[in-house]
Protein backbone atom coordinates (compact mmCIF):
# COMPACT_ATOMS: atom_id res chain seq x y z
CA UNK A 1 0.00 0.00 0.00
CA UNK A 2 1.41 3.39 -0.95
CA UNK A 3 0.11 6.85 -0.08
CA UNK A 4 1.43 10.33 0.52
CA UNK A 5 2.34 11.49 3.98
CA UNK A 6 1.22 15.11 3.98
CA UNK A 7 -1.62 16.02 6.33
CA UNK A 8 -3.98 16.45 3.37
CA UNK A 9 -2.96 13.16 1.74
CA UNK A 10 -3.37 11.28 5.03
CA UNK A 11 -6.84 12.82 5.56
CA UNK A 12 -7.85 11.78 2.05
CA UNK A 13 -6.56 8.24 2.62
CA UNK A 14 -8.44 7.94 5.94
CA UNK A 15 -11.63 9.17 4.26
CA UNK A 16 -11.22 6.72 1.38
CA UNK A 17 -10.66 3.83 3.81
CA UNK A 18 -13.64 4.85 5.95
CA UNK A 19 -15.88 5.02 2.88
CA UNK A 20 -14.65 1.64 1.66
CA UNK A 21 -15.39 0.05 5.03
CA UNK A 22 -18.78 1.74 5.25
CA UNK A 23 -19.77 0.64 1.74
CA UNK A 24 -18.74 -2.95 2.50
CA UNK A 25 -20.67 -3.09 5.76
CA UNK A 26 -24.08 -4.66 6.09
CA UNK A 27 -25.79 -2.22 8.43
CA UNK A 28 -29.14 -0.70 7.47
CA UNK A 29 -28.23 2.77 6.18
CA UNK A 30 -31.84 3.94 6.38
CA UNK A 31 -32.28 3.08 10.07
CA UNK A 32 -28.80 3.12 11.59
CA UNK A 33 -26.36 5.90 12.40
CA UNK A 34 -23.44 5.99 9.98
CA UNK A 35 -21.11 6.97 12.81
CA UNK A 36 -21.94 4.33 15.45
CA UNK A 37 -23.93 1.85 13.27
CA UNK A 38 -26.70 1.62 15.89
CA UNK A 39 -30.35 2.60 15.92
CA UNK A 40 -30.05 4.04 19.42
CA UNK A 41 -27.20 6.38 20.35
CA UNK A 42 -24.35 4.73 22.30
CA UNK A 43 -24.79 6.72 25.46
CA UNK A 44 -26.23 6.35 28.93
CA UNK A 45 -28.23 9.50 28.17
CA UNK A 46 -31.90 9.18 27.20
CA UNK A 47 -32.17 7.29 23.92
CA UNK A 48 -34.07 10.12 22.25
CA UNK A 49 -31.72 12.17 20.10
CA UNK A 50 -32.12 14.07 16.89
CA UNK A 51 -31.04 12.68 13.57
CA UNK A 52 -29.31 14.56 10.77
CA UNK A 53 -28.79 13.47 7.17
CA UNK A 54 -25.77 14.54 5.15
CA UNK A 55 -26.80 16.55 2.11
CA UNK A 56 -23.90 15.13 0.06
CA UNK A 57 -23.93 11.38 0.77
CA UNK A 58 -27.45 11.02 2.28
CA UNK A 59 -26.16 9.01 5.26
CA UNK A 60 -27.94 9.45 8.62
CA UNK A 61 -26.25 10.34 11.90
CA UNK A 62 -27.32 10.73 15.51
CA UNK A 63 -26.78 14.36 16.51
CA UNK A 64 -25.06 13.02 19.61
CA UNK A 65 -22.57 11.01 17.51
CA UNK A 66 -21.53 14.07 15.52
CA UNK A 67 -21.37 16.11 18.74
CA UNK A 68 -24.19 18.51 17.87
CA UNK A 69 -26.15 20.28 20.55
CA UNK A 70 -29.81 21.21 20.03
CA UNK A 71 -29.02 24.64 18.57
CA UNK A 72 -26.48 23.24 16.12
CA UNK A 73 -28.89 20.48 15.09
CA UNK A 74 -31.71 22.94 14.43
CA UNK A 75 -29.39 25.10 12.33
CA UNK A 76 -28.07 22.09 10.37
CA UNK A 77 -31.61 20.85 9.68
CA UNK A 78 -32.46 24.20 8.10
CA UNK A 79 -29.30 24.65 6.04
CA UNK A 80 -27.04 22.47 3.91
CA UNK A 81 -25.00 20.10 6.11
CA UNK A 82 -22.15 17.77 5.15
CA UNK A 83 -20.91 14.99 7.40
CA UNK A 84 -17.30 14.53 8.47
CA UNK A 85 -16.74 11.96 5.71
CA UNK A 86 -17.82 14.40 3.01
CA UNK A 87 -16.00 17.40 4.50
CA UNK A 88 -12.62 15.66 4.54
Amino acid sequence: MEFGTTTEEMAQERTALALEILEASVFDAENNCSMCSRREPPSPEPSITGWIRCDSCNRWFHALCVEMDTTQLEHAQNAPWDCCLCKA
